[in-house]
């Protein structure tokens, strides 16, 4: 069965038959909700403790629970009965697989869904969530400022306007790469927490792989394999040269000065 294939619209069209059918919301599973947080959890990926908690269950319910779902959407959409679906947790999620959490209130390996774009956009084409904006940082990193050809000065000692593009970054991505990271610098090793105290607790920059400037508006950041956390001064030498050096390279020339 090849859920990749399922449209905004086929989802959107069996969560509209199971609502005139009534089986949407008298559950005790609270159908609507389970799918509202999952599509609040940063990339839309969370994790079965996570989901549990958040739910107010106990136990391992949320298992059990996002399975029937998974299995009541698809039974809808393929004409079927939910026992033949086999595991329902993939009508909704693709498998993100296996990772080491980084959240301690759930520590060591947990397995990962990852709710499916087509049903994500379903969600928001039903208006059952608030659909989630890129917004950018207070202050933008080294390098990611591209002054505008329209920018208006005065006189020297007079106010001086400037106005400028910034490049925007999705929050949601930058802690899904802290998730999967953790918070020591990928250049030099520095743990920040370690090394300041509690005071840096959760402070630590995320660099692009691929500098803003060259991605497309449309462009989709895999927080695993695009971004890596880096101290502020590691990610201030990064983006000395332009294009920016990498990783590998800033480490090397560490190594080669001491």
């Amino acid at each position: 069965m090849d859920h990749s294939k399922w449209t905004a619209e086929d989802y959107k069209n069996a969560i509209q038959s199971l609502r005139r059918q009534g089986k949407w919301t008298k559950t005790r599973a609270k159908m609507p909700k389970m799918l509202r947080v999952q599509y609040a959890a940063p990339l839309h990926t969370l994790i079965e403790p996570e989901l549990t908690f958040l739910m107010g269950w106990t136990g391992h319910s949320g298992n059990a629970h996002y399975g029937k779902l998974g299995k009541l959407l698809g039974a809808e959409m393929l004409g079927v009965g939910p026992e033949s679906l086999g595991k329902g947790y993939s009508v909704l999620a693709l498998d993100g697989g296996w990772h080491n959490s980084q959240d301690e209130r759930w520590p060591g390996r947990r397995f990962f869904w990852m709710m499916r774009p087509a049903l994500a956009q379903a969600l928001e084409e039903l208006s059952m969530v608030e659909r989630a904006i890129a917004e950018p940082e207070l202050e933008p990193e080294f390098g990611e400022l591209l002054p505008n050809v329209d920018s208006i000065s005065y006189p020297e000692g007079a106010t001086r306007q400037v106005t400028v593009n910034v490049y925007e970054r999705n929050p949601a991505a930058r802690k899904a790469c802290i998730r999967h990271h953790g918070e020591i610098c990928k250049v030099c090793g520095l743990d920040m927490k370690q090394f300041y105290g509690s005071i840096s607790d959760g402070f630590i920059h995320v660099h692009h792989l691929k500098p803003l400037s060259e991605i497309g508006a449309g462009y989709t950041v895999n927080p695993q394999t695009d971004l890596v956390p880096v101290c502020p001064n590691c990610h201030a030498m990064l983006h000395r040269l332009t294009p920016p050096l990498t990783v590998e390279q800033l480490r090397e020339m560490i190594q080669e000065a001491h």
